[in-house]
């Protein structure tokens, strides 16, 4: 049986609807402690909205599904303005659901149905600060359930956000890419199950222990970080079904078929012959040495809520490794954190600050503006930064199925303290500490940004070795395969 929560499942991956329905459910991953925090939250943030709206609430009962969808037969029925937590579905002419939902609001607007002079329309309420696609189609399943019960479809669907913004627009835009979304629903729900395609939300994915074997059994073309779904449908189409496939590939043969430039056609033939070396393919040396005073800055953030608690600082000098935590301990301290920490690193005013990825140096732009900063003092760090992810790209190729920090610094022999550390982690630790007052989740959330600072470090060191003695050049690789 198809539901709502199939709707959003495939927005993200197919194969999390095939493997819902079909999969052996011994083999998914219980979800992390994020994303059960994520769900906590929503619910929270929807009964919220709903009690500033006070509508009739149906409720829903899995255990006597008929009685909840006569329920909200009748309180359609009776023309009640609002009606929450709404049951919905599909029946054949036996009476069997072939399609089911929970809408979290219906209202009643002007038009004639079988209800009377009045129709209703679907309202979805969402923790997100933006509207993301498949929001749209789950509006879209829930009004197509809802056409069954009042024999009229609406015309509109609704979106409530995060800052309270509602979000009306119109359903017939979407119509046709919502029909070919329920067809390809249809058939997964048949037994047609999706090809593999390992990507970037993977890693969060209850079903990875699944995939990510038979992509690897296949050297599936996925695993090249940075290849896109739609080139790799055209290497397939081409005879290219694996990354040693393409590896072996002429540059200009890709550009051509992939209507891609020269260099990106080359960084994914690069990357391909990483893989299928299981070694580094270096491109150039780095540049970096290993001489001064050095500092390594990582960042903890909550983008959800949109605060900054933790600027961490590990300096080495003179072969001493010191590490300081900036704590915004409540989020009306973020800027009294942030200015120590600006203050703390202006001591040594000719020292490179090494930090990995975009996020820090967005983070000093942003917070210009948030706190009032000296642009002027700012610009000077800014000028400091060093970004070793870029240094990474451009150097070498290695044989990841990512570039974060987590698998690079894994890849050379770095380990976390915690096994289930991460920046998503990292958030959970310091909403709990928010919520509780238990001062080790906040502890936690310091020794995972250490770790991070040392992994940078780590990371810098490796690159500033250089490829001397270390795998295959980028031009003689293609040999070795």
């Amino acid at each position: 049986m198809l539901t709502a929560s199939h709707v959003l499942s495939y927005g993200a991956c197919p194969r999390i609807v095939y493997l819902d329905l079909h999969g052996d459910s011994q083999s998914r991953r219980d979800s992390s402690e994020f994303l059960v925090m994520l769900g906590q939250d929503g619910r929270r943030h929807e009964e919220e909205v709903l009690r500033g709206l006070s509508p009739h609430r149906v409720g829903f009962d899995r255990n006597d599904v008929p009685g909840s969808l006569a329920r909200t037969r009748e309180a359609l029925e009776d023309g009640l303005p609002r009606v929450s937590v709404a049951g919905l579905a599909e029946t054949d002419t036996r009476g069997k659901i072939l399609r089911q939902g929970v809408a979290d609001l219906l209202e009643r607007v002007p038009g004639p149905s079988r209800l009377g002079d009045f129709h209703y329309e679907v309202v979805e309420i969402k923790k997100a600060s933006r509207v993301k696609p498949s929001y749209r189609m789950q509006v879209a399943f829930y009004s197509d359930l809802l056409t069954h019960l009042q024999g009229i479809a609406p015309t509109r669907g609704h979106l409530i956000l995060s800052d309270g913004h509602r979000e009306t627009f119109e359903l017939a835009p979407f119509a046709a890419r919502y029909q070919s979304l329920l067809a390809s629903l249809r058939q997964i729900e048949k037994g047609q199950e999706p090809p593999v395609f390992i990507c970037s939300q993977c890693g969060t994915c209850a079903w990875q222990e699944v995939c990510l074997p038979v992509a690897e059994a296949q050297n599936h073309l996925s695993l090249v970080f940075g290849l896109p779904r739609e080139l790799t449908g055209t290497l397939q189409a081409k005879g290219v079904h694996d990354y040693q496939g393409l590896a072996s590939l002429a540059p200009d043969r890709l550009a051509t078929w992939g209507r891609v430039g020269d260099a990106r056609a080359r960084r994914y033939i690069g990357q391909a012959r990483s893989l299928a070396l299981d070694d580094v393919v270096w491109r150039r040396d780095a540049g970096l040495t290993n001489e001064g005073t050095e500092i390594f800055f990582d960042v903890e953030g909550d983008p959800e809520n949109g605060v900054l608690y933790l600027f961490g600082v590990l300096v080495r000098e003179n072969g001493v490794e010191t590490y300081r935590p900036f704590l915004a301990e409540r989020p009306d301290r973020e800027a009294q954190a942030f200015f120590e920490c600006v203050e703390f690193l202006e001591r040594w005013p000719a020292a490179p600050i090494y930090h990995y990825h975009h996020y820090e140096r967005t983070v000093l732009d942003r917070l210009i503006e948030r706190h009032g900063a000296d642009p002027a003092r700012v610009a000077r760090l800014g000028e400091r930064l060093r970004d070793l992810s870029v240094a990474v790209t451009d150097t070498c190729f290695l044989p990841v199925r990512s570039y974060s920090l987590k698998a690079v610094a894994r890849y050379l022999g770095f380990e976390w303290s915690r096994s289930n550390s991460s920046a998503v982690q990292s958030v959970v630790w310091f909403t709990h500490w928010q919520r509780k007052g238990d001062r080790t989740y906040l502890d936690r959330a310091v020794e995972y940004n250490e770790d991070d600072c040392r992994a940078t470090l780590v990371l810098k060191d490796w690159l500033a070795a250089g490829p001397h003695g270390v795998a295959e050049s980028e031009e003689s690789a293609l040999q070795s395969i």
